[in-house]
């Protein structure tokens, strides 16, 4: 049997019906606030103007466009913007008719809610209800017990130690384990050294593509070619050993994730960085702990492992490129209610770092400032 309506005509028809609604109900309780209760003229406005936004979101949520979605606060924040944009193209285009024009108030006033109408009906539509869905391609079989994932950007001098060492120490542990480097867009041969361990180094895959992208993207990049149960990233310089990874593999069972921290009780700073980066590092953490992540005492340390379903629901997500992805990564985590574990590690200051304490400590802030702009607008779930 034929539908009466077509459904893409119904929801543009149970949208309209609402408008109106909300119009009576801006209209009737103006009336009512002035005449009535005698409140301020432009109060009762304002005050009429929430009652019908309100009403309009809950029955274009429910009713018209039937989304499903729990962040009600998200949707409602989004629905308000529309309606003040709405508004105030309402103004505009009323002004530019009427007195540009020369055309009837009438007349303008029919032509404007027109176009309004459609604005408030493609933005909710395709903005404020529409579900996000995040692509997330898992496997139904895992080929190694564990995938260390290597970003490295300019590390000819030091990735061929840092993959021996990951090698020797796998070699001789009852688990199997697939090595991934991704060389972020370097300038040297760091892709090419890398290369020529593939006779020595099994399971060894070297990705390299052009140009730097960032240490997140690369991860990312890594995560994404996986095929372990596990996941683990760790620094091309090695600073936190691979042995470390010992304390993490027992907890991987049942934590999706586990943060190697150079803070906590228990941490061995082996060899410190320069005073003026660890001061830059402590004030940053400050920052992150109150904005973001309160008792995370190191996000930054390039030490993480996870359980692999966690680390591709969380690296589908993130859309930081750079130091600040850290932070997106365990906000991500802590948002999908995934258990983050932080536990104490060694670590060896490595010469020649590629992190440029000033502007690199701004980027990040500027990162920060996005990630939470993100968490409010709902852009990770």
């Amino acid at each position: 049997m034929r539908e009466v309506i077509p459904q893409k005509y119904a929801v543009f028809l149970k949208y309209a019906i609402v408008g109106c609604m909300g119009t009576a109900i801006d209209l009737g309780s103006l009336y009512v606030f002035v005449e009535f209760l005698r409140i301020n003229l432009l109060l009762a406005a304002a005050m009429s103007f929430i009652l019908a936004v309100i009403n309009n979101f809950l029955l274009n949520k429910y009713w018209t466009f039937q989304n499903k979605s729990s962040n009600i606060r998200k949707q409602f924040i989004k629905f308000l913007i529309v309606s003040m944009i709405g508004l105030l193209l309402t103004e505009l285009f009323m002004s530019l008719l009427v007195y540009g024009l020369k055309i009837w108030y009438m007349a303008s006033k029919l032509v404007t809610s027109g176009l309004v109408l459609m604005w408030n009906f493609l933005a909710n539509k395709y903005w404020t209800f529409k579900d996000r869905i995040f692509y997330v391609p898992l496997i139904e079989h895992y080929d190694y017990d564990i995938s260390v994932i290597v970003p490295a950007y300019n590390e000819q001098k030091r990735i061929k130690k840092t993959l021996e060492a990951i090698n020797d120490y796998f070699r001789d542990k009852p688990m199997t384990r697939q090595i991934i480097v991704v060389d972020d867009g370097s300038k040297d041969d760091t892709a090419g050294i890398a290369r020529n361990l593939d006779a020595g180094i099994d399971n060894l895959t070297v990705t390299s593509y052009q140009p730097n992208r960032g240490k997140g993207y690369a991860i990312k990049t890594g995560v994404e070619a996986s095929r372990g149960e596990y996941i683990l990233f760790t620094d091309a310089d090695n600073s936190t050993p691979i042995e470390e990874f010992e304390k993490f593999y027992p907890l991987l069972k049942n934590n999706e994730v586990v943060i190697g921290s150079r803070y906590v009780k228990g941490s061995n700073i082996v060899i410190s960085q320069p005073w003026y980066r660890v001061l830059i590092g402590r004030f940053a953490n400050m920052l992150i702990r109150i904005f973001i992540l309160d008792g995370v005492t190191d996000t930054q340390c390039g030490f993480k492992a996870f359980q692999h379903k966690a680390a591709r629901e969380i690296f589908s997500r993130i859309k930081v490129n750079r130091f600040g992805f850290d932070i997106e990564v365990l906000a991500i985590a802590r948002l999908l209610t995934f258990s983050v574990r932080e536990i104490p590690v060694s670590w060896f200051n490595a010469g020649e770092s590629r992190v440029r304490p000033v502007k690199d400590a701004f980027r990040t802030f500027i990162e920060l400032i996005y990630i939470k702009l993100n968490l409010w607008g709902g852009r990770y779930i």
